[in-house]
């Protein structure tokens, strides 16, 4: 069966964000335009300081010119099982609300529309894997940024899981397919006080 991970949640919270996570075996099935569409507008209409907007994403459909270009910029431990993926999407964070004015809030505001963009796919049945591990400057080089203004952070692998592919994927994948999804419970991550101290109301 096609693997489901969802999150073990003590607090109750929408069913995108329980069932998000973020798989390796993909399908080659195209995702169609209007689905693609629909998730990038989600990431359009994220929050941003002084409504900058520095978000910034470069779209490769599998059969565009510019797919394997794209693809070049993953490192071998993605490479190895992405080429499946029938969307890679280039996230990008704009660095100056203007020339000599840096605009500190550009990564954050830029994972706030990625995190749209994930709730919005998990909505739509699609799957989507954040690859911290690429070669920015291949892919600076290839797509022509300018590195003076624009920050390359991650790859988005965007598709459909497939049960054939799960089967494909080398043990080391398959473990991590398979691995339970956990996070760190409230009480380190939340403080009331001081720093590292949780709130009364939290334990």
């Amino acid at each position: 069966m096609i693997k489901e991970k969802i999150a073990s949640t003590i607090h109750p919270v929408i069913k995108e964000i329980s069932h998000r996570w973020s798989p390796r075996a993909f399908s080659d099935k195209p995702v169609e335009q209007e689905q693609l569409l629909s998730v990038l507008e989600a990431a359009r209409w994220a929050a941003s300081s002084r409504n900058e907007q520095p978000w910034r994403f470069i779209v490769a459909r599998k059969g565009d010119a510019h797919y394997s270009n794209l693809f070049k910029g993953l490192n071998e431990w993605n490479a190895q099982w992405a080429f499946t993926a029938p969307v890679l999407i280039v996230v990008l964070a704009k660095k100056e609300f203007k020339p000599n004015r840096p605009n500190q809030h550009s990564w954050h505001d830029t994972g706030l529309a990625v995190g749209n963009l994930l709730v919005q796919a998990t909505h739509l049945g699609i799957s989507a894997h954040q690859m911290g591990g690429i070669h920015p400057e291949i892919i600076t080089a290839n797509f022509h940024i300018n590195p003076n203004e624009y920050d390359v952070i991650s790859v988005i692998a965007l598709g459909y899981q497939d049960e054939k592919r799960l089967a494909e994927l080398n043990e080391s994948y398959r473990e991590l397919e398979y691995k339970p999804r956990e996070r760190k419970p409230l009480n380190e991550i939340v403080f009331g006080s001081k720093m590292g101290k949780a709130p009364v109301w939290l334990k």
